[in-house]
């Protein structure tokens, strides 16, 4: 009787412990809303019908809808979803895209940095504001939807209108636009910073390479980068002949126009598939230049997949995108992201993380320097290789090309090395 006794009891005591509450607390939902795009009430019960509940909960924070508001309310409950999600160390990042003006890059650049803060395991929130246009009344809406010091940082990659239009307002928050540099626009608003390529630094490193005696050539097409492109080369080496080149990609009877193609320095400055229809139909049309040369615009391997390597041997690119953490790199592509060869993801990325590493005191992931509110990017220059971009060895300016190389007896100290002028902007 007394081992039944003894038994029950611990069976009781057991059964106490077990429906204890556990001190651990609830784990909380946190949604992060990525797409740019509006919905209305209609299309909220559609996203409600089709069982994408997270999109709707996502989308639907703003609804004056009675009935769609409770069922928010719901599904909030049963998946404990936070409204705020930081402390008093994390980091709050804030996006204003004008997805309508910038296009597919909306995503890209918010999916990158969302990767890169995954990636750094720190509390943080970030919020997507998405915009429709650059009115100054858009833009101005906007910014007070980040002010208020609520934000570490508003990340705004924007054209060069909106990149105006803020430089001329006042800021409480730092803002930083990866998608211009800093010569491209007169800026005196200390909390704006830009991460854009510096163009005209990359085409004096190409202007190096270019032999005074043989014929220069652009190749442009008409969009705004392209034309920017043919006249900072123009204002940076003597241009003898120009090319555009139009929309139907079928170039061969307005290259056997140009004989001087034969042996001369070709700058291209199309886009990546203009540029492989071009190089293709060189080939074709049994032209072959002495060098071509381009920016960034076609470090892409889409490039080598559209060519064949006798189209491009004589080819090379500047580019100034650095390395990363290869985990954050890989990281980034498991969202199907690129920081190898796009310019704005890395750019993006490098300038999350210097504004993350100064609130945090975490270490920076990225080598870039900041320098005048703009990233100090290196210019490297590549060949295009058979299977890859081959890092070829940057010459120097011309006027150092030039210069008697004198040799020193060990025993001898040598002169103190002359000045060397930076690169020009």
């Amino acid at each position: 009787m007394r081992k039944l006794l003894a038994a029950f009891l611990l069976v009781t005591v057991v059964s106490a412990q077990i429906q204890l509450p556990s001190p651990i607390p609830l784990p909380s939902t946190v949604i992060i809303d990525l797409d740019p795009d509006q919905y209305d009430d209609e299309a909220l019960f559609e996203l409600l019908q089709q069982g994408e509940i997270f999109t709707f909960l996502a989308k639907s924070k703003s609804t004056q809808n009675p009935e769609l508001a409770a069922v928010r309310q719901s599904y909030m409950t049963v998946f404990n979803v936070t409204k705020k999600f930081y402390t008093s160390t994390a980091f709050r990042v804030a996006f204003i895209v004008p997805y309508k003006k910038i296009g597919k890059y909306a995503y890209s650049t918010s999916n990158s940095a969302l990767a890169y803060l995954l990636n750094r395991k720190v509390p943080f929130e970030m919020e997507l504001l998405p915009i429709t246009d650059e009115n100054n009344e858009t833009l101005q809406s906007a910014l007070e939807s980040v002010s208020g010091g609520e934000y570490d940082l508003v990340v705004a990659p924007v054209t060069l209108k909106g990149a105006e239009y803020f430089c001329s307002q006042p800021l409480d928050v730092d803002l930083f636009i990866p998608t211009l540099h800093k010569n491209r626009i007169v800026c005196m608003n200390n909390l704006v910073t830009f991460g854009g390529i510096d163009y005209p630094a990359q085409i004096e490193t190409l202007s190096y390479l270019v032999d005074s005696n043989a014929t220069t050539i652009t190749v442009s097409d008409r969009s705004s980068i392209s034309k920017m492109l043919s006249e900072t080369v123009a204002a940076t080496v003597d241009v003898q002949d120009r090319i555009s080149l139009d929309r139907s990609g079928y170039y061969k009877d307005l290259i056997l126009q140009h004989e001087d193609l034969n042996q001369s320095t070709v700058f291209l400055n199309t886009p990546v598939i203009k540029s492989s229809l071009f190089l293709s139909q060189l080939t074709l049309a049994d032209f072959k230049p002495l060098q071509i040369l381009s920016t960034q615009i076609n470090y892409s391997p889409l490039l080598l997949t559209l060519t064949q390597y006798h189209d491009r041997e004589n080819m090379v690119v500047a580019s100034s995108i650095g390395t990363l953490d290869p985990i954050l790199s890989e990281n980034i592509a498991l969202v199907n992201r690129d920081v190898r060869f796009n310019w704005l993801n890395y750019a993006t990325v490098v300038g999350l993380d210097r504004y993350f590493c100064l609130k945090t005191g975490e270490a920076r992931e990225s080598k870039e320097v900041f320098s005048d509110g703009t990233i100090a990017y290196e210019v490297k220059l590549y060949e295009a290789g058979l299977y890859r971009f081959i890092p070829k060895e940057t010459p120097l300016p011309p006027e150092e090309q030039n210069e008697t190389t004198i040799y020193y007896d060990d025993t001898e100290e040598p002169f103190p090395d002359t000045d060397q002028s930076d690169m020009m902007e």
